[in-house]
């Protein structure tokens, strides 16, 4: 069979098969470079806030490659890298390069928000994930979450327990500096 056939091709072929065992395997950066746009779009009033009040279209220009980068740090190095290094204290088995790929898929349910922010964008509202429906952000939001602990502990061969605890502890340093922060 040829290697470069999706998963969509041979429906035979699981998430273990293509991620997990696969050793050639390429870097999904799609997810990632959507989630940048996000970002992105995230930042580009308060860079409008700083420029002018109104909408200048050349801060998008700032806006977007600023988002993509740090979407590519964030998980693309940072996330992975800090869920790898805290998988070592059980024997976890991944590579960096399976680490990245399950940040990468289990981001695609939250990659849906961009369609609520395009939508918001064209008709002239800030587009904001706070102005994002609640509900449906933290659905995706979760079914986010679900997607990278079942990743998680395929790669690192874990139990779910195991990959929801390697995940928070993973997660710790950011949480205190996040507290740490706004006291």
């Amino acid at each position: 069979m040829n290697p470069y056939q999706t998963i969509w091709l041979n429906p035979k072929r699981t998430f273990e098969d293509f991620v997990v065992k696969n050793e050639t395997q390429s870097l999904f950066v799609a997810p990632i470079i959507i989630l940048g746009f996000i970002f992105g779009l995230n930042m580009t009033p308060d860079i409008n806030a700083i420029i002018d009040d109104e909408f200048v279209w050349w801060s998008l220009l700032i806006t977007m490659p600023a988002g993509i980068g740090i979407a590519f740090l964030v998980f693309g190095f940072l996330m992975p890298g800090l869920v790898k290094l805290v998988g070592r204290i059980w024997k976890g088995e991944s590579t960096m390069r399976q680490m990245v790929n399950v940040y990468s898929i289990s981001s695609i349910p939250y990659g849906l928000l961009l369609i609520y922010q395009l939508l918001l964008f064209v008709s002239g509202e800030d587009p904001l994930v706070e102005k994002v429906n609640a509900g449906y952000s933290y659905i995706l939001w979760l079914w986010s979450f679900a997607l990278l602990i079942i990743g998680i502990s395929k790669i690192q061969r874990f139990s779910y327990k195991m990959a929801l605890l390697n995940i928070l502890l993973s997660y710790l340093p950011i949480i205190i500096i996040g507290i740490l922060r706004s006291t």
